[in-house]
C-alpha cells in the first residue's frame, strides 16, 4: 500500500490518524480562509507594504503545522525521532546552501534572484527524499 503521508509511516496508529486528520483540517481551513479573504475583497489594505490579515493567516497556519509536526515526532520512538530530525536538518541545510549559492551566482553572473520563499519549496521535498534515504539506511 502506498503511504500518502510518508512522515507518518513509523508513528503509532493513533498518532498517525490524529496527524493526518489535523493536518488535513489545517490545509482545508487555510484554503477556506484564503478563498473567503479574497472573496470579501481582501488584499488591498496594507501596513508598511504587508497585508496584515494574510500575514496573520499564514503565521497561524505555519505555527499550527509546526505544532502538529512536533507532536507527531514526539510520538515516535527514539530512532524514528532521530531519523526525522536528521532529515529536517539535512533538508534545511540543503535549502540554505542552495539559496546562498544562488545569491552568490546572482551577484557574480547576474543570474535572476531567488525568492526567499523558495527555500521552503526546496526544503520540504528534500525532507521527504532524505527521510526515505535515512529510513532505508537505518532499517
Amino acid at each position: 500500500m502506498i503511504n500518502l503521508v510518508p512522515e507518518t509511516y513509523s508513528a503509532p496508529p493513533a498518532a498517525r490518524r490524529r496527524y493526518i486528520w489535523r493536518s488535513s483540517a489545517l490545509v482545508v481551513l487555510q484554503l477556506v480562509l484564503f478563498i473567503a479573504y479574497y472573496a470579501l475583497g481582501g488584499g488591498d489594505e496594507t501596513v508598511g507594504g504587508l497585508d496584515v490579515a494574510m500575514m496573520a493567516i499564514t503565521v497561524l497556519f505555519v505555527g499550527a503545522a509546526t505544532y502538529e509536526i512536533v507532536m507527531l515526532i514526539r510520538a515516535l520512538d527514539e530512532l524514528q525521532q532521530r531519523i526525522h530530525i536528521l532529515s529536517w536538518a539535512i533538508a534545511c541545510a540543503l535549502a540554505v546552501s542552495v539559496s546562498f549559492l544562488w545569491g552568490v551566482a546572482s551577484v557574480l553572473v547576474s543570474a535572476p534572484s531567488l525568492d526567499p520563499i523558495l527555500t521552503m519549496v526546496i526544503a520540504v521535498p528534500a525532507y521527504y527524499v532524505v527521510l526515505f534515504a535515512a529510513g532505508r539506511h537505518f532499517a
